[in-house]
């Protein structure tokens, strides 16, 4: 299935306008500098790549829906529209937290979990 550039730009656009009213406020909302968002995905010459629509997941957009127009704009958990002037309409994602490799808290935290008990050379 291919898909048209045209109307993911054009669902993308009804999804800003719905979820926060104007396409500055939807481009805030993604990190990304309005002119971009207007002369690459508003205008149908560039279709959201992956990190884009991952933002667009946590801002409640419906992917199958962004790409193909079948289902609903907003994902099936998403009940209500959130008010774009409300500050927690503007996500920001919380990174995974890290763990070294060969630190004693690795190693320590597996050996209680059992991953080496059985591990033989």
């Amino acid at each position: 299935m291919k898909l048209n550039k045209k109307e993911v730009a054009q669902n993308l656009r009804l999804f800003g306008y719905k979820r926060y009213g104007t396409m500055k406020k939807f481009a805030e909302a993604l990190d990304m500098n309005p002119s971009t968002l207007y002369s690459g995905y508003l205008n149908g010459r560039s279709l959201p790549g992956p990190v884009l629509l991952v933002k667009l997941i946590d801002l409640g957009c419906n992917i199958n829906w962004l790409l193909t127009s079948r289902e609903t704009p907003f994902a099936a958990n998403q009940t209500t529209i959130v008010n774009a002037t409300d500050d927690e309409s503007i996500r920001q994602r919380v990174p995974l937290p890290r763990t070294v490799l060969n630190t004693s808290q690795f190693v320590d935290t597996k050996k209680s979990n059992g991953v080496f008990a059985d591990s033989r050379r």
